[in-house]
């Protein structure tokens, strides 16, 4: 059963922009566009669960670093309440 996921919709948007802004200084941005991308691929509640696990493993719980700009919050703000969706649909 797939659900609507609007918060995943706009970090799918925002990822590759951080990514590509803040990137060099966070390599770990490469692997949160990536697992987005996956998650947003991925059909089932269950299927996206082990990729959120990852997820916040790799964010630190979505935490965004002292340099982090208002897109970066807002990225790691949409997976964070992404994850949170996909979590009750389980």
């Amino acid at each position: 059963m797939e659900i609507e996921m609007p918060a995943l919709d706009e970090a799918t948007k925002l990822a590759p922009l951080i990514e590509r802004v803040h990137g060099a200084n966070h390599p770990e941005l490469t692997r949160v566009r990536e697992l987005t991308e996956a998650i947003a691929g991925a059909e089932s509640p269950s299927d996206k669960d082990a990729f959120f696990a990852e997820l916040r493993t790799v964010t630190n719980n979505y935490t965004v670093p002292a340099d982090g700009c208002e897109a970066y919050q807002g990225t790691y703000a949409s997976l964070k309440a992404a994850d949170q969706e996909n979590t009750r649909a389980l």
